[in-house]
């Protein structure tokens, strides 16, 4: 199954993930489901390295889609004191 986000962005011109998983983490206590897409890297690099993964908890509690809006505003905040 192609994720919501995997699907936008397929219709960005990306192509689409080769795999997906869908993980239950223990947070302090919490389940908390997290979506894992996978994307071709390209070819293996000496390290075997071929992968590049999109993680992030799934929008299926008010509490995940708190902590997804968090992440944003900190990469926007931080990527932002990076140019002055």
């Amino acid at each position: 199954m192609v994720s919501p986000r995997a699907r936008i962005r397929q219709l960005m011109g990306y192509e689409l993930p080769f795999d997906r998983h869908d993980w239950i983490v223990d947070r302090c206590g919490k389940d908390v489901r997290y979506i894992i897409d996978y994307y071709d890297g390209g070819s293996p690099d000496r390290n075997h390295r071929f992968a590049i993964l999109d993680v992030r908890p799934a929008m299926d509690s008010w509490e995940n889609i708190w902590d997804r809006m968090k992440v944003f505003y900190m990469r926007w905040r931080y990527e932002w004191e990076d140019r002055l």
